[in-house]
């Protein structure tokens, strides 16, 4: 890949860093490197650019690295890797206090709003949001040369909403971008943050000079939020927003992932070997499945109560489908998440109690962290179901296509960001509507087999024409054609 930035090396700032640390047998500490297309992509560019990505130290064994910058080789990338150490409180605050429980349950429609949220400990929440910020903004103007063209800074997701502000106001003529990867909200719903804190917010996104997206839905609440921001002035038609003297372009780049490294990792001999027992598994029946974060914003509940609605209305299919409910335990420290989780599991506990029978389990539904199972059961589902309440994008909607081998068909949520680009060629399903969703999921089950794999050939087709590879190069691309300044 030659260099993405031309002459300018790329600095990418994001919360969770490509790899992180652990002990080896050894005690050694050794890298282990991110799943997933993003880490591809991102690793890719900075290796031809000669770039750096800054990242928390998350864990004990990233500290024991933090504060310097080093050099990781980790399969198929190498790059220079830098990670910032915080006190654990402020990190707390910053990560628990305002990027889980404000940021991303704001985005994701996760309050109920007649209950939460109260905003108690707000003030302090959001002076560590804004110290970790201005930290992440330091550590990238640190790396910038003291002469010649600026670098490309790649701001990287909500963590990180105000480093684009602050790292303007230190590197006024730096190219600067900021990606979400998840849903933003609309404007009425943003007004449930206080007036001080969504006026920082956008201003800080509006700092870079373009700011991404995965889907159009998200860019136009961000532009119909930065309405009501005073001083801004918002071009709907052409994606920009006026602000300070600048032309800051809103773009949607929706990420991807990399077909050949997802074929390479299931072909290991431990994704054989749960194949296998999920074949066995299977049987002769159906296989429904779900690959998920145990999150709330995943919407298993709603998922699980449309299997059991699908099986009390169409009882014919009782003993002939199995539900392979794949759930990753996702912020178990925090007490919604762990309750959630508790809940997904009782419930299944429940359908399998109320409609199992001898030899048929419902729902099969695991608990942990199992890559090669997840990667196994995309091959062999009949129907994926992926009904997010709202999703920046979710690769698990990409991930499946390509590679199941069944023709299986896809369910998905209209408030995926994946829908823009796999809605024609899925099954689509709103997400709060259970005797629907079970509707779909019959659909599913009983389309024509010709039309099975004539919308599974484009489903793959779908995910290909979107290279992950490029999904860097067209950002940096963007962020040279808008740097000159805006004169008036």
């Amino acid at each position: 890949m030659t260099s993405t930035a031309g002459a300018r090396s790329i600095i990418v700032a994001s919360n969770r860093g490509p790899v992180s640390f652990a002990e080896d047998e050894r005690g050694q500490l050794v890298p282990r490197r991110g799943k997933g297309g993003l880490v591809t992509a991102i690793g890719a560019a900075l290796q031809s650019s000669g770039g750096l990505w800054i990242a928390s130290a998350m864990s004990d064994a990233d500290h024991r690295h933090a504060g310097r910058t080093i050099h990781v080789d980790a399969d198929r990338e190498s790059y220079r890797f830098r990670m910032l150490p915080f006190d654990p409180q402020e990190y707390g605050r910053f990560y628990d206090g305002i990027s889980n429980r404000v940021l991303w349950f704001l985005h994701h429609h996760l309050w109920d709003l007649p209950r939460r949220p109260t905003f108690e400990g707000l003030a302090l929440d959001w002076a560590a949001y804004r110290a970790v910020n201005e930290e992440f903004a330091r550590a990238l103007d640190e790396e910038g040369p003291p002469s010649g063209p600026p670098p490309v800074f790649l701001v990287q997701d909500y963590h990180l909403a105000l480093v684009p502000a602050i790292l303007r106001g230190r590197r006024p003529d730096a190219p600067i971008a900021h990606f979400s990867h998840i849903p933003f909200a609309g404007p009425n719903e943003f007004r449930i943050l206080p007036q001080s804190i969504r006026e920082e917010l956008l201003g800080g996104l509006l700092g870079a000079d373009v700011v991404g997206f995965q889907a159009p839905r998200w860019a136009e609440n961000f532009l119909l939020c930065c309405r009501t921001l005073p001083g801004a002035r918002v071009d709907l038609w052409r994606s920009l927003v006026r602000w300070q003297g600048r032309r800051v372009r809103v773009r949607i780049y929706p990420v991807s992932i990399d077909p050949a490294a997802l074929t390479e990792d299931a072909s290991t001999e431990p994704v054989a070997r749960a194949r296998d027992e999920i074949a066995r598994m299977k049987g002769d029946r159906r296989l429904l499945l779900r690959v998920d974060r145990a999150e709330l914003s995943k919407n298993i509940l709603r998922g699980l109560l449309a299997y059991e609605r699908f099986l009390l209305d169409h009882q014919e299919w009782a003993g002939r489908v199995s539900f392979l409910a794949l759930l990753n335990p996702s912020r178990q420290h925090l007490p919604e998440y762990r309750a959630y989780a508790q809940e997904c599991v009782a419930l299944a506990e429940r359908i399998n109690g109320d409609l199992g029978r001898p030899g048929w389990k419902p729902i099969e539904l695991s608990l942990q962290d199992d890559y090669a199972r997840a990667l196994a059961a995309y091959q062999l589902y009949d129907v994926l179901v992926v009904n997010p309440v709202y999703d920046g994008m979710n690769l698990v909607a990409k991930e499946g296509p390509v590679l199941n081998g069944q023709d299986g068909a896809l369910v998905l949520s209209e408030n995926a960001g994946a829908f823009a680009e796999l809605g024609p060629w899925a099954v689509p399903v709103n997400p709060f509507d259970v005797e629907a969703s079970a509707e779909a999921i019959l659909a599913a089950l009983t389309m024509d087999p010709a039309e099975r794999g004539r919308r599974a050939r484009d489903l793959r087709k779908a995910v290909s024409r979107n290279r992950i590879d490029r999904w860097v190069a067209v950002q940096v691309r963007d962020l040279e054609r808008v740097r000159p300044p805006e004169d008036s």
